[in-house]
């Protein structure tokens, strides 16, 4: 019955074509906030408010639009006004007037000569060309960076070649960081000073030593929580853990299966539901339900390895709640040595809790079940 509903779930997204969604376009007036998706998305519209917008191919043409947000393999302002707008794609192109900043990134960032922004821009990628306006000041940083326009404040460029065009105009200072100095052609003009800045390399073993601080950080963190969460779990459940780490022992290969079957169907599951609108809330709720059962499983799992830590010194297992406990965190610890081999300490380890899984389902499955009583 459950397959049936995620099928029945996921088959209205399923069977919807993609060629209704190839061609999006958008013109008139709209007074709210516009959301396009589609393989080629037109917009000739005037909206009051925000458009985001994502395709291969997106393209404002005569728009007067609020702010665009836009992403795309390409991306272009074709005439029209907008006041603000963030666009990145393999090609972001400019050639209409935004009234205040323009935020872009891409292989290629141009502001073709009919293009104004009346405000900063802030651009990065591999080649960006400034043929149009800028009002306000140009931050850039790419391979390559030409400009043949007009930017009416500072203009703080990195890049391995720059190169200032005879029709380029600089209202403020030229701040470049690169390894050459930059090309400027006669005509150019530049009312600040140019100024280099050195490009400083950052200090990698520094890097390393910080990432690697911060990752000890929360690898403690992590294995306080996990250490917290174990024992909070056997102390809840001691006969739970204690039955199921009993049953993966007798039978570790059953318990193994049963282990990897759970947690594949549960999170398969899961996947389906929340593909599906409706089905994000049970997909949510199924989610955690196997994360605190993997919990479970990692308890049993370190019960079971502890007691076979026991077994080693003495026949029996321990039979106090405390000692319990005791040695349910020796083996938790013994679990996580095991995990610091390569590769195969993780394969060891996720085997063994996966066959936790499995005892802990087939417990809790065990108990759920109403105990009948034969008719007289």
């Amino acid at each position: 019955m459950l397959t049936v509903l995620f099928l029945a779930l996921a088959a209205p997204s399923a069977a919807e074509p993609d060629r209704d969604r190839e061609v999006v376009e958008l013109s008139g007036e709209h007074g709210d906030m516009q959301f396009l998706v589609g393989g080629r998305v037109k917009v000739s519209a005037t909206v009051t408010d925000d458009v985001f917008a994502a395709g291969r191919y997106v393209s404002f043409t005569r728009a007067d639009i609020r702010n665009v947000i836009a992403a795309g393999y390409e991306v272009t302002l074709d005439g029209g006004v907008v006041a603000d707008m963030i666009a990145a794609g393999s090609t972001v192109r400019v050639a209409g007037r935004v009234v205040d900043d323009l935020v872009a990134a891409g292989g290629t960032v141009r502001i073709a000569p009919e293009g104004a922004v009346e405000s900063d821009v802030r651009a990065v990628g591999e080649t960006i060309e400034v043929e149009g306006v800028v009002g306000g000041s140009l931050r850039a940083a790419a391979r390559s960076i030409r400009i043949e326009g007009s930017v009416g404040g500072k203009a703080d460029l990195s890049a391995e070649r720059i190169v200032i065009g005879p029709a380029a105009r600089i209202g403020g200072d030229l701040i470049y960081r690169s390894h050459q100095p930059p090309e400027i052609a006669a005509g150019a003009v530049i009312e600040g000073d140019v100024r280099h800045i050195e490009m400083d390399l950052p200090d990698i073993e520094r890097i390393g030593l910080t990432i690697f601080g911060i990752g000890l950080v929360i690898g403690v963190a992590w294995a306080v929580a996990v250490l917290l969460l174990v024992v909070v779990i056997q102390a809840a459940f001691p006969s739970l853990v204690g039955e199921a780490a009993a049953a993966a022992r007798a039978r570790p290969w059953n318990s193994l299966g049963r282990g990897v079957a759970t947690l594949m169907i549960a999170l398969a599951a899961s996947g389906l539901l929340f593909a599906s609108v409706l089905g994000v809330p049970l997909g949510a709720a199924l989610f955690f339900t196997t994360a605190l059962l993997a919990l479970v499983g990692l308890t049993v799992a370190a019960q079971w390895a502890g007691f076979a830590i026991r077994r080693w010194r003495r026949r029996s297992d321990p039979v106090s709640a405390r000692s319990r406990m005791g040695w349910t965190v020796l083996g938790l610890v013994a679990l996580a040595l095991v995990s610091l081999i390569p590769f195969l300490g993780w394969i060891v380890v996720g085997l063994i809790v996966a066959a936790g899984v499995g005892a802990a389902a087939s417990r809790i499955w065990q108990r759920g079940q109403p105990a009948y009583e034969e008719a007289g």
